[in-house]
């Protein structure tokens, strides 16, 4: 009887093993602050319908996946973050909005990619301990010219204790990290303040 139920268990862990658990990677926006010495140019942020839908699966804890929306989930940093660094920010729908960049009066478009890693040093749990975001934001003039690329990577770590408690924690850490570090990253491009 205790072979059967040590095959059983052994069982239902092989088949939990390898699924892709539901969190997200949303920053605290309260913690973004304006920088001193705004960049006096306005600002488009374009983020294409396909990049707000993407989810993104990588790894966790004990075998176990994490998935989430990683555009999606950082919209509203990265707006705000732009917001913190240049005079005005704007979303726009194309890359190229020309009813947009004429109403805004905007200089640039910022057009961000992000890529995530994560892992997990608990075997016996799902959630991700150790998370990376990287933020690489190609920036066109309103002629469609690019004039620079700024990045950042941001990191973010949790305890076992904190990740049972808010699956999210280290993720939201990571991208809150990479949106401070692209304020300053921004702030440090002399061709935008041209």
């Amino acid at each position: 009887m205790k072979s059967y139920k040590l095959a059983l268990a052994l069982l239902v862990s092989a088949c939990a093993a390898g699924c892709a658990h539901p969190m997200n990677i949303k920053p605290d926006v309260q913690g973004l602050e304006p920088a001193s010495g705004r960049i006096q140019k306005n600002v488009g942020l374009y983020i294409s319908p396909a990049e707000r839908a993407l989810e993104v699966t990588t790894a966790g804890g004990g075998g176990d996946k994490v998935k989430y929306h990683p555009y999606a989930d950082m919209e509203t940093g990265l707006y705000k973050a732009l917001g913190n660094v240049f005079t005005s920010v704007t979303l726009v729908s194309t890359p190229d909005d020309a009813s947009a960049i004429a109403k805004h009066s905007l200089n640039y478009i910022v057009e961000p990619t992000i890529t995530t890693t994560s892992s997990s040093s608990g075997i016996f749990t799902w959630m991700a301990t150790d998370f990376t975001v990287q933020v690489t934001c190609k920036v066109d003039d309103a002629r469609g010219k690019q004039v620079a690329t700024v990045s950042s990577t941001g990191t973010g770590k949790a305890d076992s204790a904190e990740v049972r408690s808010d699956f999210s924690i280290a993720g939201e850490r990571a991208s809150k990290d990479a949106l401070q570090k692209l304020e300053t990253a921004f702030l440090q491009a002399p061709e935008l303040k041209e």
